[in-house]
């Protein structure tokens, strides 16, 4: 047999759990989450169980190849639910288990105390726990436990603490059995953080599998990557608390052999950037979600994804005597690249990344304002109508917006001006040459995505026309002034990308497509393109 050393029968269960089968069989995954901050008698009020439960949940559907009505999500339940709920996944388990292979989750958050978890007033003992995911119909069963003295689920059989183990192994039969992991052995305290807004062993479990641990670098994190990230970060960072250093730990009864993979970061195509010479701590802070979404262990050396849902964000980088921070919002489908430049110097006692003073410091900041200018060529479709009425001209002008708003669009203000001198007025009998003059003012709400570098952004626009001909060579004609005030609906697009690594300056194309509500001779409506190129710059 061979010896391999990256917690083999790790990898296994969570390949088979999260990600598909060496043989490419059908893989159906299920999972109960269960978070409570409430523990009954003796025991205070945790902050952040439940946030940890929804943070894992977002983590499976966006990057694990969960399906939304797979995971079960249970905050502030007692036991009563809890097996309801178990029960009710375990009958959809079964029905599916025909021919596809499957996996069962379970993950709880809250207080334990000996050997039972605590939820509310009702208690829950892990070897209940242990012994209905041991009688499951799935094929892999997996348990985590973030919970204080949680290792008392792993001490029975093959329980130790550490960032790895050996497993001898060349049975290359798809995986069978269970898998335990705790936060903590069974005589420590399970922590949680202010500054992560989370419990430390969950904060670390959803940043590793958001990339962090992806220390191969190919785009998918496997369970022994993300164990051992885990429990490495866990212990260093609690080695210095009040409480104590915290070891998670696990336990196996397992065999056969499947793939790897835990979470596929291509998958998310929607993310952060960190370039190789890049190094440092960052803390990434959820804004609308309102928790720490990601911490990242940056190396100098290798580029670096991280994983993460459109939002408002927030990243902090501790200096040695000054934080660096700044604030963005993430589009569907861009990568966002994370640069130092662009990060606001910012001291200790100032710290807006605080977990609840981030929230309500968000609350309080103005939206974002950027500034344009743009430059548009203007056309009527119809020949009679450029002929006789408005000529062909070139607008120019500045744009102002502010967002996100109204459901994540932005709002967009023009003004736009343009003239054209000497054309020539034919109207059967009357040849003359004239003056045009065009303003205009528009409102628009514009909803913007990512693709790749360039974000596109699609939405309504209304705007007021106001045009004016002259006619100063025509002796008759040379004293009048004609003048029209209209109102324009149209359809508006643009695309547009960064210059430089700040992100504060932009450069784009726009165009649109409208109608113009004429109605000084008869009543008529008519079409026109506007096409054009805009300069930006976000403060």
């Amino acid at each position: 047999m061979r010896l391999r050393t990256i917690s083999a029968a790790l990898i296994t269960a969570f390949g088979l759990g999260l990600g598909v089968t060496a043989e490419g069989a059908q893989l159906r995954r299920f999972a109960l989450l269960i978070g409570n901050n409430e523990g009954g008698p003796q025991t205070q009020s945790l902050r952040y169980a439940e946030a940890d439960a929804t943070k894992l949940q977002s983590v499976l559907q966006e990057l694990g190849g969960y399906h939304k009505a797979d995971i079960v999500t249970l905050l502030g339940a007692d036991v009563r639910e809890v097996r309801l709920a178990m029960d009710a996944l375990e009958g959809k388990l079964r029905r599916a288990k025909s021919p596809a292979t499957t996996s069962l989750l379970v993950y709880y958050s809250g207080h334990a105390k000996m050997g039972d978890l605590r939820l509310g007033q009702s208690r829950w003992a892990m070897t209940e726990i242990k012994q209905r995911l041991k009688d499951s119909a799935a094929d892999i069963k997996i348990g985590i436990i973030d919970a204080c003295e949680s290792g008392a689920i792993t001490r029975t059989k093959g329980g130790r603490r550490g960032p790895s183990f050996l497993f001898d192994s060349d049975d290359r039969e798809t995986a069978r059995g269970l898998i335990l992991i705790s936060s903590s052995s069974q005589d420590e305290a399970s922590q949680e953080s202010d500054e992560i807004g989370g419990s430390f062993f969950t904060h670390y479990l959803t940043s590793g599998l958001r990339g962090d641990a992806d220390d191969s670098k190919d785009r998918r994190v496997t369970l022994g990557e993300v164990y051992e990230y885990t429990y490495h970060r866990t212990v260093a960072v609690t080695a210095s608390t009040r409480s104590g250093t915290q070891h998670p730990t696990y336990s196996y009864d397992l065999h056969g052999q499947g793939d790897i993979v835990l979470t596929d970061l291509s998958k998310g195509r929607t993310g952060l950037y960190f370039d190789a010479p890049l190094q440092g701590r960052f803390l990434v802070f959820d804004l609308g979600r309102e928790h720490i979404a990601a911490e990242i262990n940056k190396s100098e050396g290798h580029a670096r994804r991280i994983a993460l849902p459109p939002g408002q964000y927030a990243i902090k980088k501790r200096m040695q005597d000054h934080l660096r921070m700044v604030r963005f919002e993430l589009l569907d489908q861009q990568m966002y690249a994370v640069n130092d430049n662009a990060m606001q110097r910012v001291a200790f006692e100032d710290d807006y990344a605080k977990g609840p003073s981030l929230r309500a410091e968000f609350r309080r900041a103005p939206q974002r304002w950027s500034f344009e200018a743009q430059g548009a060529f203007q056309l009527f479709l119809s020949s009679s109508a450029r002929e006789t009425l408005f000529p062909s001209l070139a607008l120019f002008g500045a744009s102002a917006r502010v967002g996100p708003m109204l459901g994540g669009a932005h709002l967009q203000f023009d003004l736009l001006f343009g003239g054209r001198q000497g054309v020539r007025l034919d109207l059967g009998q009357l040849d003359v040459q004239q003056n045009f003059f065009e303003s205009q003012f528009a409102m628009a709400l514009m909803w913007r995505f990512g693709l790749g570098p360039v974000v596109l952004g699609l939405g309504p626009r209304l705007g007021a026309l106001y045009m004016q001909r002259t006619f100063p060579g025509d002796e008759v004609l040379g004293q009048q002034t004609q003048d029209m005030l209209s109102f324009s609906p149209s359809l508006a697009f643009d695309a547009q990308t960064f210059l430089g690594a700040s992100k504060s300056v932009t450069i784009g194309l726009s165009a649109r497509s409208g109608v113009l509500l004429y109605n000084v001779d008869d009543n008529r409506t008519l079409a026109y393109v506007e096409a054009g190129l805009f300069v930006g710059y976000r403060p």
